[in-house]
């Protein structure tokens, strides 16, 4: 059993054979998140989600860029919409998940790894699902069953910033 490297989340395909949908954003002050990140827009400004996010905006194409007041940088977010997949690794909080056939359209969490701070798709957490798993994105000669396996997945509808109505 080998470990897949950690990846940066990233949109990869949308299942309507349309453009990935993406937005510029101006960044929250002092916004210091990784490229990857799941990101949230609050009061007009972009800023990394906090554990399970209420609502995920989307995906950020690049680490937050530390600018000293709200809108002096400018953020680019591939965002979450029902039909767009993004790929990301699959774990949990211990870093010892291994992907599994059965994890194929399972909902699950997200969890950002305090190390590294790269998100991930936490096969921990079960009661608060922000994902839906759609099938797994070998590559590098990695396998099924190794540590870390990527996955293709979908943000659950509920929790897309852009899709919220009232």
């Amino acid at each position: 059993m080998a470990t897949s490297p950690r990846v940066a989340m990233r949109a990869v395909r949308n299942l309507y054979g349309l453009c990935i949908p993406k937005v510029r954003v101006p960044e929250a002050a002092s916004a210091t998140f990784k490229k990857g990140a799941l990101v949230v827009s609050t009061s007009g400004y972009t800023d990394e989600c906090g554990a399970d996010p209420a609502l995920i905006l989307g995906v950020a194409t690049k680490d937050g860029q530390n600018g000293t007041a709200s809108g002096d940088k400018e953020q680019e977010v591939e965002v979450a919409m029902p039909g767009t997949l993004f790929m990301g690794n699959l774990s949990n909080a211990a870093d010892t998940a291994v992907g599994a056939a059965t994890d194929r359209f399972l909902p699950l969490g997200v969890l950002r790894d305090a190390t590294s701070e790269t998100w991930f798709v936490d096969t921990g957490e079960t009661s608060a699902d922000r994902v839906v798993i759609w099938e797994f994105w070998l590559q590098d000669a990695e396998v099924m069953g190794d540590v870390r396996t990527r996955v293709l997945f979908q943000f659950d509808p509920v929790y897309c910033q852009a899709n919220a109505v009232d």
